[in-house]
């Protein structure tokens, strides 16, 4: 359980509340981290997709070499003999110019190292492999490690090229210092049976920790604890009394057209969730060549009206937006949600000489083409300056990951809101379905 003064919030289940912990600690990480403007490449390059529960079911054969590796302290351990035989083990492959899944795969795996904690499980040990070894030297690695705030029980390793090719052989995973193709899997080893398994990397906190060994129902489903100061201001509780959203989602009307009110069975969580967005307090990113431009991806995504635009380029740069997640077949959340913004959209237009440019992104892109798209925003009335976005699975979904509304489910979608000005580097995290008045309050606060 939680503790106070985090709550339960507007999500599905216990089961998206837990993600929308750990991809908020993920876009944090990816704030945080500053990465460097160079691998530009690498950064608008989509991840490899999930793999299916057949893949992940499927036995292992990985033999872990003997040999030297060196951590971020700069000692020296022997891979085999030290550090993984006869334990418990998560190993994840890293390096530290990447810019774009081993932030989020630090982030949720330093998650799951507080959640062990917090049960009190010290017997397992996690081990962070460069894939670059020549540009990650251990002072490297300590520094990145240090961003994270990770301290003991979790080796980040380097060594000779060598030494590092042969590790990322004996896991099948290719060798010859092709960095960009390193893996987001997370291997994790029995040190009773000598059995391993894996899981996805970006898939959250609770997916690895139901893969631990001796979890059961201890750690299964387990929840990541509070978050550190430095993350707090990314993860302030967008919350209302746990289950309320399933009661109302069930039993009221879907939405009405964006003339009328919204039903009365919707109004308490838009009062709470008002109260919330009246109290944030914005969050400022690096601006510039190196700032805002190096967190959201360039990717190429596609818009109900606007064709192949490029997401940073084409709808965040210069900017002040409203971001949300949605899916046009969504059965609760997604019409108020869209209703609502309509009419915060009528409200900032009247009231702000600033145009606010509103970008929902859907979680099922697959289904969520194009023309699906304008027909949903032409029934919802939303006016010009709005673009519902769709494109390739892989591409929307590291967008989504990108901005921390990554779900592996498209039902346990977030309803969250990010306002932000590209052009100061101010952000803010609302809630989706406040009042109109408390958004068009809180993207004053931006200007």
């Amino acid at each position: 359980m939680f503790r106070e003064p985090f709550m339960r919030p507007l999500f599905r289940s216990a089961a998206a509340w837990r993600h929308a912990l750990c991809t908020t600690a993920c876009l944090t990480a990816l704030l945080a981290a500053g990465q460097a403007g160079a691998h530009a490449d690498h950064a608008n390059t989509a991840p490899p997709p999930p793999p299916s529960a057949a893949d992940l079911a499927t036995p292992l054969r990985i033999h872990v070499p003997d040999v030297t590796v060196t951590d971020q302290f700069n000692r020296q351990h022997r891979l085999s003999r030290d550090l993984v035989q006869g334990r418990t083990v998560l190993v994840n492959f890293v390096f530290t110019s990447c810019t774009t899944v081993c932030s989020p795969m630090t982030a949720v795996l330093k998650s799951v190292q507080d959640e062990l904690r917090r049960q009190g499980r010290q017997d397992v040990l996690l081990l962070s492999v460069s894939v670059d070894p020549l540009t990650d030297s251990p002072q490297t690695l300590a520094g990145f490690a240090a961003k994270f705030g990770i301290q003991n029980g979790w080796h980040f390793l380097t060594g000779a090229r060598t030494a590092i090719d042969a590790v990322l052989k004996g896991f099948g995973l290719p060798t010859g210092g092709a960095i960009d193709d390193h893996t987001p899997m997370v291997y994790i080893a029995d040190g009773k049976t000598g059995r391993w398994s894996r899981a996805y990397g970006l898939a959250g906190p609770q997916a690895i920790l139901q893969r631990l060994p001796g979890a059961g129902g201890k750690s299964g489903g387990a929840t990541s604890g509070p978050l550190p100061p430095q993350r707090a201001a990314w993860s302030a509780p967008v919350a209302v009394p746990h289950g309320l959203l399933h009661r109302v989602a069930s039993n009221a009307a879907p939405a009405p057209a964006a003339s009328a009110a919204l039903p009365p069975a919707w109004r308490p969580l838009q009062r709470l969730a008002g109260e919330q967005t009246r109290s944030a307090s914005p969050v400022v990113l690096a601006t510039g060549k190196d700032g805002a431009a190096g967190h959201f991806t360039n990717l190429p995504v596609l818009t109900q009206d606007r064709g192949r635009v490029r997401f940073y380029d084409d709808l965040i740069k210069g900017r002040v937006v409203l971001v949300s997640a949605f899916f046009t077949q969504c059965r609760d959340v997604c019409s108020p949600v869209t209703h609502n913004l309509v009419q915060a959209q009528q409200l900032l237009a009247g009231e702000l000489k600033t145009p606010v440019q509103l970008v929902s992104i859907s979680v099922d892109p697959v289904a969520d083409t194009p023309e699906v798209l304008e027909a949903y925003a032409r029934r919802h009335g939303a006016g010009p300056g709005w673009s519902f976005v769709t494109g390739k699975k892989e591409n929307v979904d590291w967008v989504l990951h990108r901005l921390g509304l990554y779900v592996p489910e498209k039902e346990q979608h977030l309803a969250v809101l990010w306002a932000g000005n590209d052009r100061t580097g101010a952000w803010l995290k609302l809630h989706a379905l406040a009042p109109p008045e408390a958004i068009a309050a809180a993207v004053r606060k931006l200007l």
